[in-house]
């Protein structure tokens, strides 16, 4: 469960760095 967490908050990071940059 924790991994899942993780994981998901990595891509809502990473999603949301790609948009700022955007």
């Amino acid at each position: 469960v924790r991994r899942e967490k993780i994981s998901e908050r990595m891509k809502f990071l990473q999603d949301f760095v790609l948009g700022c940059s955007k």
